[in-house]
């Protein structure tokens, strides 16, 4: 019982036992006890299907914020805009380096074999540079104009490649041709680098506020893999039944549609208040050597969303 509780001696007060006992500081106060509240309780999971219902039963103090229900966010016209584009832009682009690879392995024997091969070491060399530079100035400059960057590369090398195959015709490709056949990799590269980095952050741009970015990005990475599966028959039926250049002529209007839909369709994701930022990196870090005490306390974001 916190009534029982003899403070003076338990805080060191008292100087000597027995009747004579002299407290230190008779104007010291014990603290007054603490209000009992009942703790919110979660009764029910956080990935209850219900539309906009709670799951959290509180008393006293208010309730956490909670997450989103799944069928809210399925009903986020922006995040299912994203996943159409996903898709599309996956179905175009994922059947491209294996067409790539068989036209250089096609009429250029042992040759063919070295190239493929370079096919994609050339274009992972490109993906960790752009990458990169999509990490450093994607929170300065905006998600958008760097992403389209990534959807109109799939289009312009696509062209590149039904130009080189025009140029090439039915002879054999020298080895100068297949080198610059070869070189639209970097395009790839670029491509990949750009998507592999941005739609994270586009997803966690839509998702923001929500608590579901994990589920926000299980839909997008679905949707990718998904297009991605449908892009290899699709490729590879449409080499066998008109040939490489017109496969090559075709998904380039394939790859159009979900750039155009991004540039007229999707907003910028990224908040103007963190473009405008000192710090644009992805995530705000504490530099070494810089004390905490040096910043004040910040008030949570409006849009931050508690899951404790």
């Amino acid at each position: 019982n916190p009534e029982d509780i003899d403070h003076n001696e338990a805080r060191g007060l008292v100087t000597s036992e027995g009747d004579d006992a002299v407290v230190v500081g008779d104007d010291y106060k014990p603290p007054p006890p603490a209000e009992e509240v009942a703790p919110a309780v979660q009764s029910n999971p956080s990935f209850i299907f219900g539309w906009d219902v709670s799951s959290v039963i509180g008393s006293g103090v208010a309730t956490e914020i909670q997450p989103d229900s799944p069928w809210r966010v399925l009903r986020d016209p922006i995040l299912l805009t994203f996943l159409v584009i996903v898709f599309l832009f996956h179905m175009a682009n994922g059947t491209v380096l294996p067409l790539v690879m068989q036209t250089l392995a096609i009429g250029s024997g042992r040759q063919g074999i070295l190239l493929s091969g370079l096919c994609i070491i050339v274009a992972q060399i490109f993906m960790v540079l752009s990458a990169h530079i999509c990490g450093t100035y994607s929170g300065k400059y905006g998600r958008k104009g760097i992403f389209l960057v990534g959807f109109f590369s799939v289009p312009v090398r696509c062209l590149i490649l039904t130009g080189l195959l025009i140029v090439r015709g039915d002879n054999n490709a020298s080895f100068w041709l297949n080198c610059l056949i070869l070189s639209t990799q970097i395009l790839d590269g670029v491509g990949a680098g750009v998507f592999g980095t941005m739609y994270i952050l586009v997803t966690s741009d839509i998702a923001k506020g929500t608590g579901r970015f994990s589920m926000s990005l299980g839909l997008t990475t679905a949707a990718a893999s998904i297009g991605g599966t449908v892009s290899g028959y699709l490729g590879e039926a449409l080499a066998e039944d008109l040939g490489y250049q017109e496969a090559y002529f075709i998904l380039m209007f394939l790859s159009l549609i979900p750039a155009v839909a991004y540039l007229l369709v999707m907003p910028e994701t990224l908040a103007d208040d963190v473009k405008a930022s000192k710090d644009p990196a992805i995530s705000t870090i504490q530099e070494e050597g810089e004390s905490a005490t040096d910043s004040a306390p910040k008030e949570p974001d409006s849009n931050y969303v508690s899951m404790t």
